[in-house]
Parts: C-alpha cells; structure tokens; sequence
C-alpha cells in the first residue's frame, strides 16, 4: 500500500513527485497553507485550504483540463483575533456553454484603515468587521472558450464597530469616516465580458486576459447605497524563449458614488499592505517574469506601482507606491499546468512573504 502511495504522487512522465494522478484518479485535494503576513490583519497568521480539482470529461479533449471544476474550503486565523471560513465551487456545463461560479463566506476580522489629516499626517484606525457574503457569477461562451458574457451577483451583510483607543483619534474618525454608512447591506449586480486565450487557467505561459466590469447596487439588488463600478483588467503573458515566460498586467477600477469606508478599492499587490492606499479611483501596473530552470523548478521576480485618486482630502494621495521581490515555484500538477511556490516581497516600509497557488494575479 505505501509503494502504491508513492507511485499515486509520482508523475508517469518524469516519475517527480506531482499531484495529478492523485487528485484526477483518486478524487483527492491540493492542500494549499498559507502564512498571512498582513499588516493590516496582525501582521502574522495561518491559513488553509484544501482545493479539489477534477477535470470535466465531458467537455471536449483540449479543453478537459483548461476549464475543470474546482471546489475548495478554507479557514483562517492571525494574532491580532481575526478568524473567517468560506467555500467555493467553480464548474462548468460544456454542454450549454456555460461557466458558473458560487461562495459563501463569513469573517470576523480586526481590520486597519489609514487616513491623512494636514498637519497631522497619516493616522491609523483599527475596526472590527463582521462580513457575512455570497457570490454568484455565471458566463456563457460566446466563441471557441475565449469570449464568455456573464453576470455577477455579489451580497455583503456588514457589522462593522470602530474600536475606540484614545479621545483624539475618536475624533478625528468622526471626521474621516462617514459613521452613517457602518452597516450598510451591498447587494450589487455585474456585467461583464471577458477574452481568455490563456493556455491554462492556473499558471499560464501564455495568452491574453481581459475582463471589463460594471457593477451597479440598488435598492432592488439588496443594496442600502446605490453604487456604480467601473473595473478593468489586462493580463499579457509571453514566451520570448521557452524556459522564459513575461506577464504583464494593467489594473484600474473607479467607483462613482459615496460608499461605506470598507467598499472602497484600495492598492492590491504583493508587498503592499491591503486597505493601506484606498481611494475612489485605483490603478496599477505590474510585471512578473518567470524563468523555468528546470522542467518543474522556476524562479520568479516582479515588481509593481499603483496610487489613488479621491474628492476626499482625508484620501489624497499624489505618490505612486512602488513594490516588488522574487520567489520560485514548482510544478505540483503538470496535467493542469499548476505551480505552487513562496514569494518575498518588499514595498514602503515593510517586508511580507506569500505562499502562491497557480498564479498570484488570479
């Protein structure tokens, strides 16, 4: 049985240790444990999830693999208290077409904001957040499984309670956040259209991505504040040479109404600390390059700059915000083309590590 074991994580190709086998034949998971090294959440805490992926056997041969169906259930914890729990299933109806897309989530996290004041500079408010939410997403293909049409269906019922920590910063959160919006309910419908020629949907090595959004809330989409949403996203990846694949992306997202303080976009890259640069307008740019040193070992290096743009003085921020670092990665499922890995990354001020699965941009 244990020779059997073995045989199960060895890849039939180059008998490395590889996952495929065990989780296409043996119906088994990808663990995927992660260390959170957020700020923003405590600055340290674990998390895990495991992540079953089958191929759909009856869509057609090339694209059993391409577009399979993923479920995955997860937990997490860090010091500063905050735990969550969620699930999610992706799947597939080859028959119609269609690619659908559901999650359930619920969090209790102690969360940092930050705010500028002249004179005063930056301050730091620290809130406890209370998101129970849920996801529906379902697109149809439109030509050959590269341009689908769909809509998303997002809901988030918020508690959210300001922890006090001294009178002065009491007061001045009084001027910086808009305390009539703490619990307010967003229940927003999506549109969007998106071009994928990407030759796996995990770690590509090349094609194109490309998914324009608009996202609107209303009283009858269970929405307490009407928001509208503008999100776009370009993700490039090339091979000059084969051992050497570019990835490049553009990111920007701009909101057009006054939201609760939790609901704004914020700068969302490696060595960045998350909800640090918000604003009602965000954009990015990034580029990873990845070089396979072997047929399973490759190294990674990337680096990025975004910044913000607001009506809020409290979120005027003229700088742009610069990280980057290197990491490497394995092939854990050569079937699926899925790459796991450990990235270091160093931005203003801080140093953070993430542990990736398939491809940070996803």
């Amino acid at each position: 049985m244990a020779q059997k074991n073995k045989a199960v994580l060895k890849d039939t190709l180059d008998g490395k240790f590889d996952m495929s086998n065990w989780v296409i034949n043996l119906h088994g998971f990808v663990p995927y444990p992660t260390v959170i090294s957020e700020p923003a959440l405590g600055s340290f805490g674990v998390a895990l999830a495991a992540v079953f992926i089958s191929p759909k056997k009856s869509a057609k041969q090339g694209e059993q693999f391409h577009f399979p169906d993923i479920t995955g259930i997860a937990g997490m914890w860090t010091l500063n208290n905050t735990w969550g729990v969620g699930a999610l299933r992706q799947g597939t109806f080859p028959a119609i077409g269609m690619r659908y897309t559901i999650g359930l989530g619920y969090a209790d996290a102690n969360m940092d904001y930050y705010r500028t004041f002249k004179n005063l500079g930056e301050k730091e408010f620290s809130f406890k957040l209370k998101p129970l939410f849920a996801v529906l997403d379902i697109s149809e293909n439109l030509y050959r499984n590269k341009i689908f049409a769909g809509l998303k269906y997002t809901f988030i019922y918020m508690k959210s309670q300001y922890k006090f920590t001294n009178h002065f910063l009491d007061s001045l959160s009084t001027v910086a956040f808009d305390q009539s919006t703490f619990d307010k309910h967003i229940g927003t419908f999506g549109i969007y259209c998106e071009v994928d020629t990407r030759n796996t949907i995990f770690t590509p090595d090349r094609g194109i991505r490309f998914k324009p959004t608009y996202t609107f809330g209303r009283n009858w989409t269970g929405s307490q504040i009407d928001t509208d949403q503008l999100e776009g996203e370009l993700t490039v990846f090339l091979q000059p040479v084969k051992p050497w694949v570019c990835g490049f992306r553009l990111y920007g997202v701009g909101l057009f109404n006054n939201v609760p303080f939790y609901y704004y976009p914020y700068i969302d890259m490696r060595g960045i600390p998350m909800m640090h640069y918000q604003g009602q307008q965000v954009f990015q740019i990034e580029t990873e390059q990845r070089f396979d040193i072997t047929r399973r070992w490759s190294l990674v290096g990337f680096a990025g700059a975004g910044r913000t743009w607001s009506d809020s003085k409290n979120l005027s921020d003229e700088s742009w915000h610069w990280a980057g670092g290197t990491g490497f990665r394995y092939l854990i499922a050569r079937i699926f083309k899925l790459r796991m890995g450990i990235d270091i990354a160093a931005g203003p001020g801080q140093f953070s590590y993430y542990i990736v699965f398939g491809h940070y941009w996803n």
